[in-house]
């Protein structure tokens, strides 16, 4: 009413005055639907992504992100069951048998023309590329980084990244490639670890990167100065020759899972040490 009454009793200047004001209203109220608009179009995923379902038991407020994403998979129970066997045997490797609190796992259900479109194979290494929007969708879902996992399952090859916990990056396992159950978790741990930093530990191998820390020393002066205290006091953990495809090259254990997944059981005390400290550190940031 006092507006009204305001708009015809005091004259014209008010009256403009108070269309300004109802066109800034209109113009705010466009601009606030907008933002919401930008908002939902930016956070929300278009692909159908959910969480581990055994997974109920964590604490899903942690920040070690892994996300599953199947190629080429008849149907889901064939995922589900691979998935279980990696999940599985992630929680009883050490360190991660140690920090399951802090390890939260989604998969994605891709269609097989979404498969056809979001995931392209190349000729060159590594064999897969993934759109980027893709990548940036579950980036914006998740708040967070993470590890994509893409699991082939026609797929004779196997790789990932060399990058850190606080980096999105790309895993691709093979599924071809593992002849059972026991060397397909493995192999999946063994490129969990180049994910997370750690180097390869072969002598007969492409050299495919550089020797450098936690666990490929490139002289035996600098290998004293990272785990050179563990030598003689841990078991195991000493000074051998070869490592990144390099036979001058030194790493801390004979067998390990960064060395031979076929026969290792672990990742080794250095390994081990340097993973406990990144994902322990997660709780830190």
């Amino acid at each position: 009413m006092r507006l009204w009454h305001g708009r015809f009793t005091l004259g014209q200047g008010i009256e403009n005055t108070t269309v300004n004001i109802l066109k800034g209203i209109i113009w705010t109220k466009r601009l606030f639907l907008l933002s919401v608009f930008i908002y939902f179009a930016f956070s929300c995923f278009a692909y159908d992504i959910e969480l581990y379902s055994e997974q109920v038991s964590w604490q899903f407020e942690q920040l070690f992100n892994l996300v599953f994403c199947p190629l080429n998979y008849r149907n889901k129970e064939d995922l589900s069951r691979d998935m279980k066997v990696l999940i599985q045997r992630l929680s009883k490797t050490k360190p991660f048998n140690e920090v399951v609190e802090r390890i939260r796992v989604y998969y994605i259900n891709l269609s097989r023309e979404e498969e056809n479109t979001i995931l392209k194979r190349t000729q060159g290494f590594p064999p897969l590329k993934v759109r980027q929007d893709f990548l940036d969708g579950i980036s914006a879902y998740l708040k967070s980084n993470y590890k994509l996992i893409i699991i082939d399952a026609s797929g004779f090859s196997s790789c990932a990244e060399l990058s850190s916990i606080d980096k999105t990056s790309l895993i691709i396992l093979g599924r071809r490639r593992y002849k059972n159950e026991h060397s397909f978790a493995r192999g999946f741990l063994h490129e969990l670890g180049h994910s997370l930093g750690l180097r390869d530990e072969c002598v007969n191998c492409q050299e495919l990167c550089p020797a450098g820390p936690p666990n490929c020393a490139p002289t035996k002066e600098e290998a004293k100065r990272w785990w050179g205290k563990l030598v003689g006091s841990v078991p195991r953990v000493h000074y051998i020759r070869g490592c990144c495809g390099n036979k001058n090259y030194i790493r801390p254990t004979i067998a390990s899972l960064m060395n031979d997944p076929d026969k290792a059981e672990d990742f080794g005390p250095v390994n081990e040490r340097y993973l406990k400290n990144i994902l322990e550190g997660l709780s830190k940031k």
